[in-house]
């Protein structure tokens, strides 16, 4: 299920359907939010990618941007999947639009928590003369965002990432 969050200037919240019509409300005047909570499963990507098309036009993101977004999301869930696999619980997916800001966060319970934040730099002379495979999309994710951040509390990681856009 899905849910958009309209916040008004005085922090008035209203939630709605994401299908659902906000009355007249103008967006321009609007902080958007949404969240989507995905099934910890390889075929949830289109899923994923429809969550976010649904609502490119509402955040005014370029075809560029959202590729690059896109993208990002795609490495951060994967690695939560591959990486976590046995977890039971969903990964939920929350986008906010703060002024020329698209921010991502990804949440995921984890017992052992990895911050990607701390993930070293590659070095691609290295990385290349022992034939490596895989292993660059955190790298990926650190040069087309502009900013990522790792939190881990009360047995959950959340990274977030954004966009200036």
């Amino acid at each position: 299920m899905y849910y958009l969050e309209y916040i008004l200037c005085n922090n008035f919240i209203y939630t709605s359907n994401i299908d659902g019509f906000l009355g007249g409300i103008t967006l321009t005047s609007l902080l958007m939010k949404i969240t989507g909570t995905f099934k910890r499963d390889v075929d949830e990507l289109q899923n994923i990618f429809d969550f976010l098309k649904k609502n490119w036009a509402g955040y005014e993101v370029n075809e560029n941007d959202q590729r690059k977004i896109e993208l990002s999301v795609e490495e951060i869930f994967m690695n939560m999947v591959r990486h976590n696999p046995n977890a039971e619980f969903d990964i939920k997916l929350i986008v906010e639009k703060k002024n020329r800001k698209i921010i991502l966060s990804l949440s995921d319970f984890e017992e052992k928590p990895f911050d990607i934040t701390q993930a070293r730099d590659v070095n691609f002379e290295e990385y290349f003369r022992q034939k490596k495979s895989g292993g660059l999309g955190i790298h990926l994710v650190k040069e087309i965002m502009d900013d990522i951040k790792f939190v881990h509390r009360n047995g959950i990681s959340t990274i977030t990432i954004t966009k200036l856009i």
